[in-house]
């Protein structure tokens, strides 16, 4: 007797299916509330689905993709995925997600990530500055050219310098952005503009005085101001800051010396 087999569904069934299971996916993300394997397993999913959706359209001219259901609502649900305030292992699979989708969606795609990029910095919470550097900061290693525009773009260096020098901090905020920093000196033409424009407060984060502390709580308990940790509520800055910013110290030093020998040479 012959085995009965099954047909494959057309390529137009198969493309809607993929579309289905895209959105489906992303709707559990932007849901929440899963647990921390819950969402890795989403992510994955969708970072397989974005790297074939690749082989696809680069085998088949008329293959339909499946970014054309990311929308700028789904970007925003992936790449915050990318907080810092999110579980690393979270982190470090939405990144290789993102990745994929810059990979499978090219420019619309590229498009779309500085759009979310400008609109956060352009509003100025705390909030939507942790997630702008933190996406930065993951991107640069992964898309060094896309991200260098972002990073380079008009005024964005200027402005973070009156952000670490607010008198009330967030922790987060200058984590965040010191991590981006230090992620974009592995670019030249970055680390050139950190040294231009960062490396004089940055210095004055390292150099800031410890005694200062004690006669800030006093002040701060004076005013009944709350001193939680990570909170806008402390004017120093914290020694996990101060070290990030003699890390990224270092590195400018260290180039603009072997710039120097170049030149001596």
């Amino acid at each position: 007797m012959a085995t009965a087999t099954t047909a494959s569904p057309p390529v137009g069934q198969q493309a809607h299916s993929k579309e289905d299971q895209t959105q489906l996916l992303i709707a559990r993300l932007m849901e929440g509330g899963q647990e921390d394997e819950e969402t890795c397993r989403d992510l994955d999913q969708l970072t397989a689905l974005l790297n074939e959706d690749f082989k696809s359209t680069q085998s088949d001219p008329k293959y339909s993709s499946i970014c054309k259901v990311i929308d700028d609502d789904c970007v925003d649900t992936i790449v915050g995925y990318l907080d810092m305030r999110q579980p690393e292992v979270v982190r470090s699979h939405a990144t290789l997600s993102v990745s994929a989708y810059l990979k499978a969606g090219g420019g619309a795609a590229a498009k779309s990530l500085s759009t979310f990029f400008y609109d956060r910095v352009r509003r100025g919470t705390y909030d939507d500055y942790i997630v702008a550097f933190c996406v930065a900061a993951a991107m640069f290693p992964i898309q060094p050219e896309l991200t260098s525009e972002l990073f380079l773009s008009e005024g964005f260096l200027g402005s973070l310098g009156p952000l670490m020098r607010r008198k009330w901090k967030s922790r987060k905020v200058e984590t965040a952005c010191l991590e981006m920093l230090n992620a974009a000196c592995m670019v030249n033409q970055c680390r050139d503009a950190v040294e231009k424009y960062c490396s004089e407060w940055l210095e004055e984060v390292v150099d800031q005085d410890p005694n200062e502390f004690a006669q800030q709580v006093w002040t701060a308990a004076d005013s009944h101001i709350g001193l939680e940790d990570g909170s806008v509520s402390m004017r120093r800055h914290s020694m996990q800051v101060q070290h990030l910013a003699a890390v990224i110290l270092a590195k400018l030093h260290v180039s603009i010396s072997v710039l120097d020998l170049s030149c001596q040479v």
